[in-house]
């Protein structure tokens, strides 16, 4: 299986517009780059001011290990490492940066990932809505 680490393009215009409207330093982007495994693309957005680390879920554990070799060592995304799945019903992860918050609180961890805090109001407000 081919692995390439490549700039984001207009195919991954999707993805980065959305970490744009989120991302309290969307500036993350310009260092962002896309992991292709297979003919699949990844993005990843480095560590980097607010943003203290990242994270992909990932569901087959071949490709987990190529992710994870593609990216340690590339500047801004430190102590990269595979967190497996604990639940059948969950996806394993690579993850970079300091270790992702174990807590369900959803402003923890949108600032963890570098999210502005109107982003982190808006998500938790969806949230709520759909409790209802």
């Amino acid at each position: 299986m081919t692995v390439e680490v490549l700039p984001p393009d207009v195919r991954d215009e999707w993805e980065a517009s959305w970490y744009r409207e989120r991302l309290d330093d969307p500036a993350l982007l310009d260092q962002a780059v896309v992991v292709v495994v297979g003919g699949s693309r990844h993005m990843v957005v480095p560590r980097g001011g607010r943003r203290r680390g990242g994270a992909l879920s990932v569901g087959d554990v071949a490709v987990i290990w190529l992710l994870r070799d593609a990216l340690a060592g590339l500047e801004g995304f430190p102590d990269v490492r595979v967190r497996w799945a604990t639940h059948p019903d969950s996806c394993h992860a690579i993850e970079w940066g300091d270790p992702v918050p174990n807590t369900d609180d959803d402003r923890v961890r949108g600032r963890y990932f570098g999210y502005s805090d109107r982003a982190i109001v808006a998500y938790a407000e969806e949230m709520a809505s759909r409790e209802q």
